[in-house]
């Protein structure tokens, strides 16, 4: 079983602008700070046509829900890997796989910025689904994530729109 993750916001910038912010290593490495834990920034590769990166984002025990800790074990180390691609629409589309040791690519996902109709706003969409293949467990887990997913994906939204608010 698979859960589905959809997630879609908006932007008062263009598509370019956004996604010069969510590639740079200086905007990943603060988000990261700010939303907390032991996170970092692994890899990092920008060229014309686009961008890949992975980073590590770190749980403690005691914010990992008791289900999840049963799998997990104590601390949860969350690898995410991201890959972004210029289309030549001027939209931009890319891949996202995040998991942990015990539970690797458990999301996988897709994700695209477009500009609106009216030109200087951009959607933002991520698409994708949860799979722990855990026995009796796994639905539960599942749930757990595509939920922690969403939340974490609408945290890093609120801070890309106030960076790019402070940094023009």
């Amino acid at each position: 079983m698979t859960r589905r993750i959809e997630y879609r916001s908006t932007y008062e910038w263009p598509a370019a602008r956004v996604f010069a912010v969510l590639i740079d290593p200086d905007h990943l490495r603060e988000r990261l700070r700010v939303v907390g834990g032991d996170n970092e920034l692994l890899e990092h590769e920008a060229t014309e046509s686009g961008a890949r990166f992975r980073i590590r984002q770190g749980v403690r025990a005691e914010a990992v829900p008791a289900i999840a800790r049963a799998v997990v074990g104590g601390d949860l180390a969350i690898d995410r890997a991201e890959e972004w691609r210029r289309e030549a629409d001027g939209s931009f589309a890319g891949e996202v796989t995040a998991g942990a040791l015990a539970i690797p690519r458990a999301i996988t996902a897709v994700q695209r910025l477009r500009a609106l109709p009216a030109g200087a706003a951009c959607e933002f969409v991520v698409e994708g689904e949860v799979k722990v293949a855990i026995p009796l467990l796994g639905g539960k887990l599942e749930g757990l994530f595509a939920g922690e997913v969403r939340g974490l994906l609408e945290s890093e939204h609120e801070f890309t729109t106030g960076w790019l608010a402070e940094h023009g």
